[in-house]
Parts: structure tokens; sequence; C-alpha cells
């Protein structure tokens, strides 16, 4: 019987935590246009974004301002504590 590998994955909380994370932000706020078409069409997200995976950016803005929200505390401290358990 042959296994299909993990790379590591399933035995790896945080990678799973990034996977799920990574999955949940894709294409969020995502207005259905190219990121070729906001360049040429000098967007303002373009111009934000230096014209670099305008909406692949966008997403991960979008994902992290909602992280730093007030009812993600809890979240937060956990993935990311100030001091070590």
């Amino acid at each position: 019987r042959r296994r299909n590998p993990t790379f590591g994955i399933k035995s790896d909380p945080l990678s799973q935590l990034a996977l799920l994370f990574s999955a949940l932000v894709h294409d969020v706020d995502h207005t259905g246009i190219t990121n070729r078409q906001l360049v040429l069409e000098m967007d303002d997200l373009a111009i934000l974004y230096n014209d670099q995976s305008v909406a692949e950016q966008r997403s991960l803005a979008v994902a992290f301002l909602t992280l730093k929200g007030g009812e993600y505390q809890e979240l937060r401290e956990v993935l990311f504590p100030l001091s070590p358990p």
C-alpha cells in the first residue's frame, strides 16, 4: 500500500494553522479584477502596493487588520506570546 507523504505537516500544529489561515484569507476582499488590470488602470490598491501582487497583499492586509481586532486578543496571545511559556 502506498502512503501519501505529509511533509511533516501532520505532526506540526503551527504548519497546520498556517495552512488553515492561508486558506481562509485567500482572496479576501478580492474584486474579481486581475492584478494586471489594476496596475494598468493605476488603481489606488495598485499604487498602495507598488504594483506587486496587489490582490494578494490586499487579502493579507484585511486578514491581519481583522486579526488585530479586540475579539481576537486571546488568539493573538496564544499565537504570539510576549513572554516564554
